[in-house]
């Protein structure tokens, strides 16, 4: 890459602190993209077993040696051994940031680039774009190592090349980017140097080193340079394999702790195994050398800590991906001590995994035969990078449960009843973090044959438990003024009458710091915005609860505003005392994740609403704190119903009107029935379209796409209740937004709030705005609103939509078909009522005025079954579908609408109960389908008959004055009607010469080979049209057989006149500006007025 355009790109990370916010979400849909469709560009692949092969864009060449596995989602290039991920690919191919490639790809793959929106101090942002220069500049040092191990002209090189390749394989080095750091560290500082690679960063970075001397020099040199990435993929550091003949110089060195690297928070690995959705565990080995072994073989689902001890955090960071571990320890032996170092550290870590909640199991490596003497065979060290060379010697390696194996090595060192009876506490202890009451049993049975009863052991684990409960309520019994006091004192504090003092230095007084105290209540994790929630009291014993964002906890004059604004709440001391206070409230606070949607939330597995969640089967209701727990004990925060903001009625105005209440007893039958009772089949269509809603997620992962459900009729047919009344499933006393009324933004704001649920929208006309229209289509394929970030680079991030939209109107959207065949279309047209109907309709009013969320609770039980069934039986109602209609054309868009709601009911139809049958339903959609692929026949037709008269028009055969004339008239009146009418100014008329260009008609569809409706149907569908104003007769000029004008001869004061021959045949009127707006008719050629005639009329 050229220096100047890495400076312009550098400068443009710095600059833009959108780019650098870029959310983790987006990431990952980028990185689960198809290799081979973000390549496709690039290069053209074709199939060669499981592999893709090509001619490699990165170098000239005749034979493909450019490889694509679709299954690892990698590439690599067996000649110039380029390879990585499709991030790598673009980053190399465009001269590209990750971020910036990152960007690239999502733009070029539909993906919406989502921003983190967390509000930030200056010193916060200043440190987010210090953290992304140090990748960037980590980047384009990868590149020198890269370069160094494929060059061919340095014999070194070529040395660490053939290290590296004798070691993994050609192809995995390529895709772990594997390079190699010579050793003329020289080097290294030039590269550095014409890339303008601050020298301070490559110092924080830690590979930069200054001598005793004051002289520089680089940290790696002669060693194999091994990346080690982040969750994402970003490299933040290295740890390189000294391959050189210095025998004092240590195997393996890392990088040093930068702001973008900590060893015990980083996981060796974790960019691939998180990426690895069908692993049912991680395997954990000693190192990164064995990670790479167990990669390239094939189990990608292997990390490492880099260094002996996992921490909590890293167990944390697991969690996210997986509930089980199992551990491969180095086999090794220690003089003095029984076990070696690898066999300690996994008795260690994997008891840590259990009390931290995972499934633990432990495959042991056999040890090395080193020797055979005559004292007997030798035995060495043995690990994963050296045993394991296929996926048969990992299968090959008993596999056992983590408490058995580790009973397994007490015991058999055990020489003494005491230091059995130490065992069976310790084992017995593990045992009560078992949950899984089947592996308990097991592990018990398993014990008990390797010492002592069932009983023995059953005992106890009963023993252990009650000495964790004796434990805990002795520390519970503590005084906890004491507890608090000492707590404080660690952190320079003490508490008096509910105000912070300082601990003074020395002889120094107590310094009063704030007139307060706070008690932390939850933390709230958001990946944007974050927040805590407190209960602050202060020296008069007054109370208030507050949520606090993290910069107004990270700014002092933030801080005192806020508290300030609670009442007589004053902070009196400087940053670094509430830096204190903050350090002492944050390791005793809870953790909350905030419930960003309401509607079902996929990664948790609950259906929220405003007041609680519904999960496995029940319905949990928030706290007074808008704290609600999931089955797992798992904290989330949902806030609209908070006492911190009862009495704001200006947010979570929608969060507070979606709540689910018990104030209604009907059952689903009932409902159902009173639907049917009101509106007859269009009912229990659009039931199945809401049932089709709650189960949207499943339904769109399948189809890719998701119909609106349009109910169009006169103002008075009911079309609007039948809408809110599904729409009670979820929220009530809500009116739904006119659509001629809402912006854009606000209806995507309406439609994007919550997740498989259903959205009404009212009052839609075919003259909307054409922006509107646009997004009305937009929905179909789960495509919102796209917005431009207001940062500096104005790119756009569309919003995704994931609900059901009910569209009301009294007009039929046929006129722009992209629309209309998006949508499921019911007609009503029934607009007067017997007293009896009428109080179907009362009743079912009333009936949804108290709610129906009841109702949505008691199908949600049904999802795992939905899950399981509605793919299988959404293909079979297909065929069955499209078997019954095979003999019509029906539009593709249009059939697949109908589908949803058909499938959807089918898979359900055996566990609800409803006044209608499969059987039933599928009439019902036949009639549907028929109807509405008539409308849109009609529709296509009258437009393809515009598109005719343009091209006859174009080409010469459709000529003005003959086939049809244009006048701009203030009023017009049609033959058989006696009033006028009226223009506000004078209006382009089309008068269509109807004999005329049913000839031109005829004798187009005689050489077409199309189906095509003939003259009478076009009529027909010509003079529905809303463009039509009538018949009237007209003069047109009459042509002769050769094409040319006929003309007769007249005597007009003793001379001969030639005169243009006209007739007056019936002519088809429309308003010529709707067919402009319409259909983009262009047909004037002069304008001529209601009082001008032309010459020999």
């Amino acid at each position: 890459m050229p220096t100047e355009i890495l400076r312009a790109v550098h400068h443009r990370l710095l600059e833009s602190y959108e780019d650098i916010m870029i959310s983790e979400s987006t990431i990952s849909k980028v990185r689960e993209l198809a290799i081979e469709d973000v390549l496709k560009p690039y290069v053209s692949l074709s199939r060669k077993g499981s592999t893709l092969m090509g001619l490699c864009p990165f170098h000239a060449e005749k034979t493909g040696s450019f490889a694509v596995s679709p299954h690892r989602n990698l590439f690599h290039c067996f000649s110039c051994n380029r390879g990585g991920d499709a991030i790598t690919f673009i980053m190399e191919k465009e001269n590209l940031s990750f971020i910036e490639a990152v960007r690239f790809i999502a733009d070029n793959n539909n993906i919406p680039v989502e921003y983190t929106d967390e509000e930030r101090t200056d010193e916060q942002v200043a440190e987010t774009k210090h953290r992304e220069s140090l990748l960037a500049a980590l980047d384009c040092i990868q590149n020198y190592f890269l370069e160094n191990l494929r060059a061919e002209t340095s014999e070194e090189c070529s040395r660490a090349r053939e290290y590296a390749y004798g070691r993994w394989p050609e192809e995995f080095c390529s895709v772990a980017g594997i390079g190699y750091a010579p050793k003329d560290g020289s080097a290294f500082m030039e590269y550095c140097r014409q890339k303008s690679l601050a020298g301070e960063k490559l110092f924080e970075l830690g590979m930069l080193r200054r001598g005793e001397d004051g002289s520089v020099y680089a940290m790696f040199r002669q060693r194999i340079m091994i990346p080690v990435r982040n969750r994402w993929g970003r490299i933040i550091a290295y740890t390189a394999r000294y391959i050189g003949d210095n025998p004092k110089a240590p195997k393996y060195i890392n990088s040093a702790t930068s702001m973008v690297y900590s060893k015990g928070e980083t996981i060796f690995g974790i960019d691939r195994a998180s990426r690895q959705r069908d692993a049912d565990y991680f395997i954990i080995v000693e190192g990164a050398p064995d990670v790479l072994r167990m990669q390239s073989v094939g189990y990608e689902n292997t990390v490492a800590a880099l260094g002996t001890a996992w921490t909590d955090g890293q167990f944390d960071q697991l969690k996210k991906f997986t509930s089980s571990l199992c551990f491969i320890p180095d086999s090794d032996v220690a003089e003095s001590k029984p076990y070696g170092p690898g066999f300690e550290a996994v008795m260690t870590n994997g008891a840590a995994a259990i009390r931290k909640g995972f499934h633990v199991t432990v495959r042991e490596l056999p040890f090395a035969n080193v020797s055979d003497s005559e004292s007997g065979t030798q035995y060495g060290k043995n690990d994963a990078d050296s045993f394991i060379r296929c996926k048969e010697d990992y299968t090959s390696l008993v596999e056992k449960h983590f408490i058995i194996w580790l009973a397994q090595k007490r015991f058999f060192v055990a020489s003494s009843l005491v230091e059995e009876r130490k065992c069976v506490s310790e084992i017995a202890d593990l045992l009560r973090y078992v949950k899984d009451q089947l592996v308990f049993d097991q592990c018990i049975e398993q014990l008990s044959k390797l010492h002592g009863k069932v009983k023995l052991w059953r005992d106890a684990v009963s023993q252990a438990r009650g000495e964790a409960r004796r434990k805990s309520s002795r520390s519970d019994s503590m005084n906890e003024m004491q507890r608090e006091a000492e707590l404080l004192r660690q952190f320079g504090l003490f508490v008096r009458e509910n105000c912070y003092y300082s601990i003074g230095e020395e002889d120094d007084e107590p310094a009063r710091i704030s007139n307060f105290v706070m008690e932390p209540l939850f933390h709230i994790e958001d990946e944007n915005n974050g927040t805590r929630i407190f209960r602050m009291r202060n020296m008069y014993n007054v109370c208030r609860v507050v949520e606090l964002k993290e910069s107004e906890l990270c700014s002092l004059s933030n801080f005192q505003q806020k508290v300030g604004s609670l009442g007589n709440y004053v902070w009196l001391a400087k940053i670094d005392r509430l830096n204190r206070v903050k350090e002492y409230l944050y390791s005793k606070t809870d953790t909350a994740e905030r419930v960003r949607k309401l509607g079902w939330n996929a990664a948790e597995g609950f259906f929220a609403f405003g007041n609680g969640i519904f999960t496995g089967g029940t319905f949990r209701a928030v706290n007074e704190l808008g704290i609600v727990k999931s089955n797992d004990d798992k904290a989330y925060y949902i806030p609209a119903t908070s006492k911190i903001y009862i009495h704001n009625q200006e947010i979570f105005q929608f969060e507070r009107l979606m709540v689910h209440e018990n104030r209604n007893g009907v059952k689903l039958y009932d409902y159902v029935s009173r639907l049917s009772e009101v509106f007859g089949e269009n009912a229990n269509v659009a039931f199945c379209y809401l049932l089709a809603t709650l189960f949207r997620d499943i339904i769109f992962s399948r189809t890719r796409h998701f119909p609106i459900l349009n109910l169009f009729g006169e103002k008075g047919t009911g079309k609007t209740t039948l809408a809110t009344s599904l729409q009670s499933f979820f929220l009530h006393g809500v009116d739904p937004p006119n659509l001629g009324v809402t912006s854009v933004p606000a209806m995507n704001d309406r439609v994007s709030q919550a997740v498989n649920t259903l959205v009404v929208l009212d009052e839609y006309k075919n003259d909307l705005d054409i922006r509107k229209i646009a997004y009305l289509k937009g929905l179909w394929g789960g495509g919102g609103q796209t917005k431009k970030n207001t940062g500096t680079d104005g790119m756009a991030a569309q919003t995704i939509v994931t609900t059901g939209v009910v569209l009301c109107g009294q007009d039929k959207p046929t006129q722009d078909m992209a629309l209309y065949t998006r949508v499921i279309f019911l007609a009503f047209s029934k607009t007067s009522f017997s007293q009896a109907e009428k109080k179907h309709y009362e009743d079912l009013v009333a009936l949804c005025n108290l709610g129906l969320t009841h109702l949505t609770l008691e199908i949600l039980n049904h999802r795992e079954l939905f899950e399981k069934n509605f793919p299988e039986i959404y293909s079979i109602t297909k065929r069955e579908l499209a078997t019954k209609l095979e003999n019509e054309t029906i539009h593709d868009r249009i059939f697949g609408n109908w589908v949803i709601p058909l499938a959807a009911f089918r898979t359900l139809e055996t566990v609800i109960d409803v006044p209608f049958t499969y059987t039933e339903l599928f009439d019902t959609a036949i009639k549907g389908i028929r109807v509405q692929n008539e409308l849109a026949q009609e529709s296509s037709e009258i437009a393809d008959f515009w598109n005719m008269l343009q091209g006859f028009q174009t080409s010469g055969k459709c000529i003005d004055r003959v086939h049809y004339r244009i006048r701009y008239m203030k009023s017009f009146r049609p033959l058989s009607v006696r009033e006028d009418i009226e223009f506000n100014e004078a209006r382009p008329i089309l008068y269509l010469n109807m004999a005329a260009i049913a000839s031109l008609f005829n004798s187009r569809n005689m050489n077409a080979t199309a189906n095509r409706s003939n003259w009478s149907t076009i009529l027909t569908y010509l003079k529905s049209h809303p463009s039509y104003l009538g018949l009237k007769q007209d003069r047109f000029t009459i042509l002769s057989p050769s094409g040319l004008p006929e003309y007769s001869i007249e005597i007009v004061n003793g001379e001969q006149v030639r005169k243009v021959k006209v007739n007056r045949p019936k002519a088809l009127c429309f308003d010529y500006q709707q067919l402009k707006d319409t259909f983009g008719l262009e047909l004037e050629t002069e304008v001529v007025s209601d009082n001008t005639e032309l010459e020999g009329y």
